[in-house]
Order: C-alpha cells, then structure tokens, then sequence
C-alpha cells in the first residue's frame, strides 16, 4: 500500500505563522504520509523555516492545525512535541558546543532516560554505526567539530529521541559538497526502514532527487507541490531553482 493511500502521519491545515505585523506563513497545508520522505523548498524567506519552527512547538502559530497520528498538537511546546514524536535538526545544528558529543547524545535521549535505558543504549549504537566519526570524538567538545560532524551530531541527536517524524531544518547548510554527498544516503536509508522525514532544502536539485514528494513555498505559501520527479522537470521549477540548463 502507498502512503499516499493512508492517513497521514503529519497533516498541517491553514498554518499560519507570524512576527509581530509580518506574516511569515500564510495559511499553508501539507502532509507527510507513514515513511514518506517530503521536501519543501524556495527562495529564502519563503517561510520555510517558520513553518518548520512552528511544527516542532519552537515558534507559536497564528493559527491553523498540526496533526501528529490523528491528534492535534497545534500549540503544544517543542518539548511535548518531542515527547508525541517530533523531533527537529534546527537550522544551522545548535549543537552544545560546551558538552562533549557524548552529552549531546544523551540530552538528545531526554524524554526516554530513566524509562527506556535499554533502548537508548541500542539506539545510541545504532546512530554511531551511522555516523561512525562520531564514535572517534565522543569525548570530544561539540564546538571543536567540523561543520559536517555538527550536523551529524544534530542528526543524531535528534535520532535519540525516537522520532515518528523528524524535520531537518536545511540540511546543507554551510557544508562542503562531499560531506553533503555522504548525508543524503544516511537519511534515505532511515527512511527506508520506516522513518517519516520532512526536509528543508536550500539546494533544491538534492530535495528534489532524494524526496518522494516535494512543496515549493513563495512568499508564505504553497505555490505548488507534488511527486518530486515531476517537479524536477517543471518549467517554472527549473527555472527558478535548478537553472535554465
């Protein structure tokens, strides 16, 4: 069965979200099915980050509703939304650069420690079988890391928490094409092994060839979406992101 034939996981309606007088998100929908891999991306200050922010509790919506499995969480805080199974990569990692990478693991596993030690502990080896350099710097401080092993961490750590949905907030942030190379099949193979994943991408060529489905925001709202191999080959798609050639 497809996951567009199943209820979603996900299911944003009228999402409104805003800073003072500016609306940032004006009204916007989307869904993300069981196992679905879903971009979203446009220009910068598309809102695509608000309404990111505004999904993992981080930001206050206007208005609208999120759904996370049937069950609105619309202004739950981002901890109870970690708590229901949704768990965020914010924009530019966040990482602790003062803890080591071991203790940013471990405050990723927050809502599971004390009620879920074994887990963790198997979670834990899962994430750095992923990311094997982490394993080499566990004792290593956050902020001496590369750019590309923060990320892996932010993953990671956002990992711990057991996610049902797990947004990555611009993935390709700041990062050398190699290291973004050897990112994207981490998340393809996470999400072939059932993991829902909604992805912010500056670099629309890698969302759009990665993800099953993709929406392109403009201004605050949805100006299309659909399957992401179709929107690779739109007009006005290629035009405005991928380059005329």
């Amino acid at each position: 069965m497809s996951t567009s034939s199943l209820a979603p996981l996900l299911d944003v309606a009228e999402l409104k979200v805003g800073y003072g007088r500016i609306e940032a998100v004006r009204g916007i929908s989307l869904k993300v099915g069981p196992g679905e891999f879903v971009g979203v991306v446009g220009s910068n200050g598309a809102g695509k980050s608000s309404t990111m922010r505004a999904i993992a509790g981080s930001v206050r919506p206007a208005s609208g509703r999120i759904a996370l499995a049937g069950a609105d969480v619309t202004f739950l805080p981002s901890h109870a939304k970690v708590h229901r199974g949704i768990a965020m990569v914010p924009e530019g990692r966040m990482i602790f650069g003062n803890q080591t990478v071991r203790d940013n693991l471990i405050l990723g596993a927050y809502a599971r420690v004390g009620k879920d030690a074994k887990g963790v502990e198997e979670d834990t080896e899962r994430v750095l079988a992923l990311f094997p350099r982490l394993r080499e710097r566990l004792d290593q401080m956050g902020a001496s890391l590369s750019g590309g092993e923060q990320q892996m961490l932010a993953i990671a750590r956002g990992l711990l928490s057991r996610p049902k949905v797990l947004i990555i907030d611009e993935l390709s942030l700041g990062l050398a094409p190699k290291i973004i190379e050897q990112l994207f099949p981490v998340l393809v193979a996470l999400n072939k092994q059932g993991l829902a994943i909604l992805l912010v991408e500056q670099m629309a060529s890698f969302a759009l060839a990665f993800t099953q489905r993709t929406y392109v925001m403009e201004n605050g709202e949805v100006m299309l979406e659909g399957p992401s191999a179709d929107l690779a080959k739109d007009k006005r798609v290629v035009a405005a992101y991928l380059g005329k050639h």
